[in-house]
């Protein structure tokens, strides 16, 4: 079987890997310049005699284990040595006070950033990167090996992949639905469903007095606020904080400039920290699909059994690092239900891609 996976984050990545494993041949496209999705992580060149260069993770900032099949995929991944734990005791800002938080939850990164793992997953399989898919086309053909019909991608660059008997898509929700046009995939995928994100990446010439290594934010514009320096395997050169604004206030300065909106959050950090702060650089990023809307119901994984269609994400059961992976598995199950097993997804919860909780 041949498959065309679109989108090389923590699902498209999984399931290639999966199906790969089994059998299947695997291509995969992605408009971004390597794996990762919302795992991405900002390379910066650093001055001075050393040189080299720092890895800021602008969106997941980490992420926990709950279900064994993941915890054990985790496990390996560390085995490896591309996956650490990161231990800190996290922060509470609400109602104007900083406070340690009860939470004992235990957090992983991937190291030296956080889509590292991906690249052990996709291995060796064809991959286009810096690759915008505009339309995706089904046909009866026997030229599919499968004798079915195949399906067709083609490329803002005017190129044309034809002869996929399966297609996993694994972009954003809004992004399929304008894939898929009048597939009836497309009508049941909810509007809304990732909201917003703008992140900002601050470097500072003091460090922040506070202990705090994590903070989540209860009220104010920010939703998480990370000492990425305190991050295992990156470099300490220099103390930066990536800050994440939440939903509301994403969607207010959705079309701010950058400069506007890393106004906001140093604004905004500098009241929790209670500290005037000395910004040497700033770099944002916004993330217009990021955190599960949890006012709506996730919608599983979605599929066309006769065109061998698959559309899934970490959307499909509420967000999290762990349920894009076992979305990925699911997928994957789904299109070789005799070679892949699917999970047990009942010891899974719903939560956010990124660092809200």
């Amino acid at each position: 079987m041949r498959v065309a996976i679109i989108g090389a984050g923590m699902t498209g990545a999984t399931a290639a890997s999966a199906l790969a494993d089994a059998g299947a041949e695997v291509t995969v496209f992605d408009k971004g310049r390597g794996p990762g999705g919302r795992m991405s992580s900002k390379r910066l060149q650093l001055d001075g005699a050393n040189g080299g260069y720092l890895q800021l993770d602008m969106g997941a900032q980490y992420f926990t284990a709950r279900h064994p099949w993941f915890l054990h995929q985790v496990r390996q991944w560390q085995q490896q040595g591309l996956v650490q734990r990161w231990v800190f005791a996290p922060h509470v800002w609400q109602h104007g006070l900083l406070l340690p938080s009860d939470d004992a939850a235990i957090r992983y990164v991937g190291a030296p950033a956080m889509h590292q793992m991906l690249r052990s997953q996709l291995g060796t399989l064809v991959q286009h990167y810096s690759c915008q898919v505009t339309e995706l086309s089904y046909s009866q053909s026997s030229f599919s090996s499968q004798q079915c019909g195949e399906w067709t991608v083609s490329t803002a660059d005017g190129a044309s992949y034809a002869g996929f008997d399966a297609l996993l898509l694994t972009c954003p929700p809004e992004q399929c639905r304008k894939l898929l046009v009048t597939n009836p995939l497309a009508e049941q995928l909810p509007a809304d469903l990732l909201l917003p994100c703008w992140a900002v990446a601050i470097e500072l010439a003091e460090p922040v007095t506070h202990p705090a290594v994590g903070i989540f934010g209860k009220s104010g514009a920010l939703s998480w606020c990370a000492r990425h320096n305190a991050k295992p395997g990156r470099p300490a050169l220099s103390e930066h904080w990536v800050l994440h604004l939440n939903a509301a206030s994403s969607l207010q300065l959705l079309e701010a400039t950058p400069g506007e909106v890393a106004a906001v959050a140093e604004q905004a950090f500098s009241q929790i920290v209670g500290q005037k702060l000395q910004v040497t650089s700033a770099l944002c990023h916004r993330w217009l699909y990021a955190s599960y809307n949890a006012e709506l119901t996730p919608p599983g994984v979605l599929s066309e059994p006769a065109q061998r269609l698959v559309v899934a994400g970490d959307w499909s059961f509420g967000g999290r690092v762990e349920n894009a992976w076992l979305a990925g598995v699911v997928a994957a199950s789904q299109l070789l239900p005799e070679q892949i097993k699917a999970p047990d997804l009942s010891a899974t919860a719903a939560d956010s891609m990124l660092a809200t909780q």
